[in-house]
């Protein structure tokens, strides 16, 4: 489940200076003390040191520059003219928040490794890395696999830095805290995130739970912790469940963009457990106020589904019932069915065109998917023909089970598939007629001929 970026990251000069663990820089531009204290503490320090007091102005007059286009073409002036300043890693910081301000996260996120491949112990660019990468992650990226890895090195990275970090004399317990706590949540979201996409749920979990500790109200953190129960074999779906409505609630007291999208997946995940959605707004109210649910919260499940007399449906329905309780139950259930043909008719509710050039097709079979908009079976079909189904198309079909999930709602998926051709045909029928509707219509202008007299 993606989200799209909608945080700005407070990357402020003071505040990324006065924790950098040197005097040197927590002397620079911005923290207020001036050229003389900045020189006396390199010298104290033995720190990253400024050559002249014209790069010191020029990283201040920087630092104090409020727009955004304008810090941006600042920080690539102090770069170029002190290209080994021993500060050069803050210059690409500022751009890092300036780009993020303009709403540029691609922009920003490189200027955030420009700083790493300055300084590889910058918390602010590796906090800044840590924090963006699970809302633009794309796993279906060709270097997807090497993204996780690089982010799950900057996470872990980020967190020994801030381990090691000392408290400045100038700063409080209080702020020192305040700061940890902030980074090291981040840190340990992206390390939860990192073990979700490779489907270590216990370790994701462990990373999450510390995360939520630093920083309770973070409705990702909660939405990632409900996956790895949710996902887990056997699953949890009880602590799966409160973990969701807690991101729900979060997500939709702070008005976050994401409420929704977070909204609808716990309501599928609710429903598709509990058999209908009677009780979960409740559970979004308690939720909103507790970070872990009571010690006797349960959400009972649904009724195992009553023969319809249906053969196809009924059959569907007892793989469901088998399949959901999870554990060895469903292990043994799946290694029974597994490979089995299966088919039957139902309702198009989209198509997706497979990097191969096969096709995904989601299929409703039951009345409840079909009414909803929800996927019951996906099929894994290689006719060309599948290119014009459209959604509310009807279809039969025939192939042979490969797997099955279960949240946010169950379906089986079918590989070997075929969708009957007389289905097709009248999916490429359809499509041919309207686009001979919508198809601008040809206009012929008469000229009417006339003869001239001459007078």
């Amino acid at each position: 489940m993606r989200m799209r970026i909608n945080v700005l990251l407070s990357l402020a000069v003071l505040a990324a200076w006065a924790f950098s663990g040197t005097a040197a820089r927590a002397a620079s531009p911005g923290g207020g003390t001036g050229w003389a204290a900045a020189q006396a503490g390199q010298a104290a320090a033995k720190a990253p040191a400024w050559k002249s007091r014209e790069e010191y102005d020029a990283y201040q007059a920087m630092a104090k520059e409020t727009d955004p286009h304008k810090k941006i073409t600042a920080a690539e002036g102090v770069i170029s003219k002190y290209p080994n300043s021993d500060f050069k890693d803050i210059a690409y910081v500022q751009e890092v928040g300036a780009y993020q301000q303009l709403g540029q996260s691609d922009q920003a996120i490189a200027a955030a490794k420009r700083a790493l491949s300055a300084n590889p112990d910058n918390l602010d660019a590796l906090t800044y890395l840590c924090f963006a990468f699970p809302f633009v992650y794309n796993s279906k990226a060709a270097d997807a696999s090497a993204q996780v890895e690089q982010t799950d090195q900057y996470a872990k990275h980020g967190l020994d830095v801030l381990g090691k970090l000392q408290k400045p004399a100038q700063v409080t317990d209080e702020q020192f805290t305040s700061y940890v706590k902030a980074k090291r949540a981040i840190f340990n979201n992206a390390v939860g995130f990192v073990a979700l996409q490779k489907k270590d749920y216990a370790g994701s979990m462990t990373a999450l739970k510390v995360a939520a500790e630093d920083n309770p109200t973070d409705p990702l953190t909660f939405s990632m912790l409900g996956q790895d129960y949710l996902y887990s074999n056997p699953p949890d779906y009880d602590n799966a469940i409160w973990n969701l409505a807690r991101s729900s609630a979060l997500a939709q007291a702070a008005n976050s963009p994401n409420a929704a999208a977070l909204q609808k997946f716990y309501d599928q995940v609710y429903t598709s457990r509990h058999g209908s959605n009677a009780g979960e707004d409740d559970i979004v109210t308690q939720a909103k106020g507790s970070a872990t649910p009571p010690a006797d919260f349960k959400v009972a499940p649904a009724p195992k589904h009553t023969a319809t007399g249906n053969a196809f449906i009924d059959a569907f329905y007892n793989y469901e019932d088998s399949l959901k309780v999870g554990g060895d139950t469903a292990n043994q259930a799946w290694t029974q069915i597994k490979g089995q043909p299966f088919g039957g008719p139902g309702v198009a509710q989209g198509v997706d065109k497979q990097p191969d050039g096969t096709f995904l097709v989601h299929v409703a079979v039951t009345d409840q998917s079909k009414a909803s908009g929800a996927t019951d079976i996906d099929l894994k079909d290689s006719q060309p023909g599948c290119a014009d189904l459209s959604k509310g198309d009807l279809v039969a079909f025939q192939g042979t089970l490969s797997a099955f999930t279960t949240a946010p709602n169950f379906v089986l998926t079918l590989e070997n598939a075929k969708i009957d051709d007389q289905f097709l045909q009248a999916a490429a029928d359809k499509k041919k007629e309207e686009q001979q509707k919508t198809a601008p219509k040809k206009h012929t202008t008469h000229h009417a001929s006339s003869s001239s007299s001459s007078q």
